[in-house]
């Protein structure tokens, strides 16, 4: 079973291309009918991917990469979005609030009352 969730069902016709940023976060591509021809863009050191997906087929995309598909003839696909998990909320609330990054302990301060002697 995938650990992603649906998010919805996108078509692409006969002759027609789209082209999509991927983000904030992991998907994951799921082609639900026909064929699609997907480019990963690459970067100065890493050179385009492409990829041929059938139905059933699915590819995960990483956060801020970029893809153009191609249907041949036609298909349709999903964007699946991972659901925020247990421990993804843990280290939400276990994480320093921000106001407290800001706070003085008087260990540490040049603010603190000096010491009699």
């Amino acid at each position: 079973m995938s650990t992603f969730q649906q998010h919805s069902l996108w078509s692409v016709g006969a002759g027609e291309a789209l082209s999509m940023s991927i983000g904030p976060g992991t998907r994951e591509l799921s082609v639900t009918a026909g064929k699609l021809w997907l480019t990963l863009h690459g970067e100065l050191d890493e050179p385009a991917e492409d990829y041929w997906l059938e139905a059933g087929q699915s590819l995960t995309l990483p956060s801020g990469s970029r893809v153009v598909m191609e249907a041949w003839p036609q298909a349709s696909f999903q964007l699946l979005v991972p659901p925020c998990g247990e421990a993804q909320r843990a280290r939400r609330s276990a994480a320093t609030p921000f106001w407290r990054r800001f706070q003085l302990s008087a260990s540490s301060s040049s603010l603190a009352a000096p010491s009699a002697a």
